[in-house]
């Protein structure tokens, strides 16, 4: 649950200390080190080793015609949601310092914008000492395709509201929708706590109460290193579609807190995991969709980035796709037997056929979780409170085959 050993979990609004389970530490440790796009701002991992994946998509056929959209990666590869799962809300006292309310519309009101001190930008310590990270590069357009998912193809908007959840997807069947009507942490819901394996106490620190709920809306906050990262743990999916209406925050000079949607595995044996949507902080001009594999034991007990990387279908070689990530979009993923496919808006923008994966590696089969988090990567963090991402609502569908 990306929560180091010995944290402090809060569920429903509850927070209960002792022991976590011991994938809460090796999910930051590993997720931190390793994603694509986040520790693409850290330090210099070449990914030219990158396998491609070119090929056709797995995903159904176009449901429709759609305005302009997100440049689609040559590499391989709204109606009213369903019944809303009822919310139990129990608030949870914050302490300080006293986090800025947030606003519900699309221009809502930040605090001050203040540059912290410079600092020497120096990469975060890796989880594995031998592991290098991903060198940062920045996102290349490349053309544009027509939709080829049974997801229907939509427009950003600057809100909000104009986006809902899908009450139908071909091929899928709604399993789960939140839209965080409450004031605090759903139910089925996990808010990290303590730092992030494989990170010093003084560059992130995960902290429940920078997690808060109003108006419909989550809002990641940070002050300081402290930020927000929440897990939907109620019940994993092997297979299905995720979607997450959400936009971050840009950034003044000198913050660099990244913005993550993924899938994370239920028995916490990474590889696999699903990034759906991650960029490197700052202005958010991009977004990558990784999808790293699950290798077995090509890569040894202690694999290392290089190895590991020869097995991932990403398009963050190419630097991934632009994409406004400070106006409201939604990120979603299919996921099949015969491969994942990404989507911004409804335009399929990345395609991982199962087909194409360098053997021994093999996609994923087995149940996963939804997360959301926002991390700061290097530097002192935010001198002053403020919101780096707002989630509108996310949706889960299982996959009908």
């Amino acid at each position: 649950m990306h929560l180091p050993a010995g944290s402090t979990r809060t569920t429903a609004g509850a927070i209960t200390t002792g022991p976590r389970r011991t994938q809460a530490r090796r999910r930051a440790r590993v997720r931190r080190l390793l994603g694509a796009g986040a520790l693409a701002a850290c330090g210099a991992i070449g990914v030219s080793g990158l396998a491609a994946c070119g090929g056709s998509a797995p995903s159904t056929a176009a449901s429709a015609a759609a305005p302009a959209s997100p440049p689609v990666a040559t590499a391989a590869a709204k109606g009213k949601a369903p019944a809303r799962l009822p919310v139990v809300v129990a608030r949870a006292t914050l302490t300080e310092p006293a986090l800025p309310t947030p606003t519900t519309s699309a221009n809502q009101a930040e605090p001050p914008e203040t540059t912290p001190a410079a600092d020497p930008m120096q990469p975060v310590a890796p989880a594995h000492p031998a592991d290098p990270t991903h060198s940062a590069k920045p996102a290349t357009p490349v053309s544009p395709s027509p939709p080829t998912s049974s997801h229907s193809a939509q427009s950003s908007s600057p809100g909000p509201t104009e986006q809902d959840p899908l009450t139908a997807l071909p091929n899928f069947t709604p399993s789960y929708v939140q839209e965080f009507d409450g004031d605090t942490i759903p139910p089925g819901w996990d808010a990290y706590s303590g730092v992030p394996g494989g990170e010093s106490a003084q560059v992130a620190q995960w902290e429940p109460r920078m997690c808060t709920f109003s108006g419909g809306e989550a809002h990641f906050m940070a002050s300081g290193i402290d930020s927000c990262g929440l897990q939907f743990y109620g019940v994993p999916q092997e297979y299905g579609a995720w979607f997450a209406r959400l936009k971050g925050d840009d950034e003044p000079p000198g913050l660099f807190f990244s913005d993550i949607f993924l899938l994370w595995p239920a028995n916490n044996q990474w590889p696999p995991e699903i990034d759906i949507y991650e960029d490197s902080g700052g202005n958010r001009s991009g977004t990558s969709a990784t999808l790293h594999n699950t290798v077995g034991n090509a890569c040894g007990s202690s694999p290392t980035g290089p190895c590991l990387a020869a097995y991932e279908q990403t398009n963050g070689g190419s630097g991934g796709v632009s994409n406004d990530g400070t106006e409201w979009h939604t990120y979603g993923v299919e996921w099949t037997p015969s491969g994942v496919t990404w989507l911004i808006d409804g335009r399929v923008i990345f395609t991982a056929p199962a087909s194409q994966v360098k053997s021994p590696a093999r996609q994923p089969a087995l149940p996963m979780y939804m997360d959301l988090q926002s991390q700061n990567l290097r530097g002192t963090g935010t001198p002053t409170p403020r919101e780096t991402m707002t989630v509108d609502w996310v949706e889960e569908f299982s996959w009908n085959g």
